[in-house]
């Protein structure tokens, strides 16, 4: 994870330098990252039915050779086509195949049980990337130029998180297998909750994406217009970052003692909450803290709802279950994307889109709390689970969006 966002995100320090090198302006560059990120989203149910037939290890490493490939081919780009087929579609390919949707589902094989919690820790790793891979990228851009740095970028991943790959199992142990489930009481029933919870899972990771990308993009700038020092702006998003992986590792901690559906409802309010401030109280040291909040409320959101989604999955339907969750997902992004500078050139600021885009967690969070009141085994996951007194099977209670089905 470090490895794929780390490279993926690089491209966004190194769009400074390709425009200077090459002339080609910010609309341009946004438009290719835009190509990027809309056919990472349209590749997923590909890359999620290649998940279940051969295996999330042998996607990884297929996802993980294109990614180096074309970082390979980016260092030899002096056209436009070039960089866009380079970047925009082999990229795009490379990192559909090698993030978050197939380490979700070899992490969900490996550990079942503390699903929640394995893959809180395993999407840190878009954080560390962001911290460690992009501000190095943007280094090592300035001292040698981007051709040594793409190369660098390239054979890095290449050495380094192959061999890694290479050595996970294909299996996971007997012991994290999960166990088979008994009879539920209504399979009927069960199975409404649980189209209806994954609907509304998936409608809220659309509206959590609406805005991540396109605010980690449009912080610099904002907080320039907003008087701002430029060179205190370009460390925004790194801010924003280190605060995700807090949030990332409070989310683990906390997991122990808190419903993941809590978690999820405080860090949709969080979201709210610190694009209204950025919006509404422009200024420095608003800026600052809407940054601070934003990012503490930015990626965390991704293994507790990918969590809740394939809570009641089978093993091998783990890809597929995923990839509708993240095209939605992924498209989400892209149009938030698109719409944040589309505002700006139409408007030369991104505020009235901040304020209207601070309806998206919003939105999130009333659509969680009304799927859990209509859910109707409300609170029965909550108690302890029955035990078996005679010789006749106690059924499960399943649910879609209970304690139990989330963690």
């Amino acid at each position: 994870m470090t490895a794929a966002f780390g490279v993926n995100f690089a491209a966004g320090a190194l769009f400074p330098f390709l425009a200077a090198e090459h002339g080609w302006n910010a609309a341009t560059l946004g438009a290719v990252a835009g190509l990027n990120t809309a056919l990472t989203g349209l590749l997923q149910p590909l890359v999620g039915r290649a998940v279940d037939a051969w295996g999330a290890r042998r996607i990884l490493l297929t996802g993980m050779a294109l990614l180096v490939a074309a970082q390979l081919l980016l260092s030899l780009t002096s056209q436009l086509w070039q960089f866009v087929l380079a970047y925009g579609v082999l990229g795009a390919a490379g990192f559909a195949a090698s993030s978050t949707p197939p380490v979700s589902a070899l992490v969900s094989r490996w550990f079942p049980r503390r699903k929640a919690t394995a893959l809180t820790v395993i999407t840190s790793g878009i954080n560390l990337g962001q911290l460690l891979v992009v501000p190095a990228a943007a280094l090592l851009a300035g001292a040698e130029g981007v051709p040594v740095t793409y190369t660098v970028l390239g054979t890095g991943a290449a050495v380094l998180v192959v061999p890694l790959l290479l050595a996970i199992p294909t299996e996971p142990p007997a012991a994290s297998a999960p166990a088979a489930s008994a009879p539920s009481v209504s399979a009927k029933a069960a199975g409404e909750a649980t189209r209806s919870g994954s609907l509304t899972l998936t409608i809220t990771f659309g509206l959590h994406a609406l805005s991540l990308y396109m605010v980690m993009l449009a912080l610099p700038q904002y907080a320039i217009d907003h008087g701002t020092s430029p060179a205190a702006s370009g460390n925004l998003p790194a801010l924003a970052a280190a605060a995700s992986l807090t949030s990332m590792i409070a989310t683990g901690v906390l997991l122990r003692r808190a419903a993941p559906r809590s978690l999820l409802y405080a860090l949709h309010a969080l979201r709210t909450l610190a694009l209204l401030l950025l919006a509404f109280a422009p200024g420095p040291a608003v800026i600052l803290a809407g940054t601070l909040l934003f990012g503490l409320s930015s990626f965390a959101t991704i293994p507790l709802t990918v969590a809740a989604l394939t809570a009641k999955t089978p093993a091998t339907q783990l890809g597929r279950s995923m990839a509708r969750a993240w095209l939605v997902h992924q498209s989400a992004a892209a149009l938030g994307v698109a719409a944040g500078g589309a505002v700006h050139a139409w408007t030369g600021s991104y505020t009235p889109l901040l304020a209207g885009i601070a309806a998206a967690p919003l939105l999130a969070l009333v659509l969680l709390v009304r799927n859990r009141t209509a859910d109707p085994h409300h609170g029965a996951a909550a108690r302890p689970a029955p035990t078996q007194t005679s010789g006749t099977p106690v059924p499960d209670l399943p649910t879609s969006l209970t304690t139990k089905g989330m963690s």
